[in-house]
């Protein structure tokens, strides 16, 4: 019984992160779909967890749990920060996962299994958790990134357009997920005179100067610990959701 409460909790705690995903329009189809096995996955846990005699539905529990499991993997990879020269490395570590949570359910469901489903399974297995060993490498926040061959200081926070999190480099870059065009500058200039705010979106990131965390407008604005002034502008563009 305490196996599959615990199942339970491990399913809500699926639900929770796919339901973020459902937040950002790079990921919410996947989300959404991650939703279905994930709740399916809760309900049958539970059932299991007080009619100990219905075994099969503790095995399709585990199948379930691990198809949404894979779908997690690939949400949380695919908004999570990269390295601009890595960031090819986001579509190896999406499928790793997905290819796994899939494996591993047909291993589960399946009433015979072959070797190669093993062999494959364990391939899977394997790449799936390196990602995860790798991730607080691969995404620690460096306070720099590089264009070409010019290092320039950065500040780190989702993409106005598909969510994906970004360092964004002081002056313009692009999202390297969805190609966005951002221009961010401190310590921007004293404004001449009001401009139209294209955007009333705002983005949550750590000032570059005192580190304190402030949700920034688009436009000119005012970090409210250290005073400093930050000029943040993106271009809008339909997020194609």
């Amino acid at each position: 019984m305490l196996q599959h409460l615990a199942g339970t909790a491990l399913c809500f705690a699926l639900c929770l992160v796919l339901i973020s995903g459902l937040r950002a329009p790079r990921t919410w189809i996947l989300a959404a779909i991650g939703l279905v096995p994930a709740a399916g996955a809760c309900v049958a846990f539970t059932t299991a967890a007080f009619d100990l005699a219905i075994e099969p539905l503790a095995r399709y529990a585990h199948g379930l749990a691990a198809l949404a499991l894979g779908f997690a993997h690939a949400v949380v990879y695919s908004l999570t920060a990269l390295p601009r020269e890595r960031v090819w490395m986001r579509g190896l570590l999406m499928f790793s996962g997905l290819w796994g949570g899939a494996l591993a359910a047909l291993w589960l469901f399946s009433p015979s299994r072959s070797t190669w489903l093993d062999v494959a399974l364990v391939v899977f297995a394997l790449a799936t958790l390196a990602a995860w060993a790798a991730l607080p490498f691969l995404s620690r926040e460096r306070g720099f990134t590089r264009h070409g061959e010019l290092v320039v200081p950065s500040v780190r926070f989702a993409c106005p357009r598909c969510g994906t999190r970004v360092d964004w480099g002081k002056g313009v870059a692009a999202c390297t997920d969805c190609g966005l065009f951002l221009h961010i500058a401190w310590p921007a200039p004293e404004p001449i005179a009001a401009a139209p705010v294209p955007d009333a979106r705002r983005v949550r990131f750590a000032c570059p100067e005192c580190g304190s965390r402030e949700r920034w407008p688009t436009g000119l604005s005012t970090c409210s610990r250290c005073g400093l002034r930050l000029s943040l502008h993106w271009n809008v563009h339909p997020s194609g959701r």
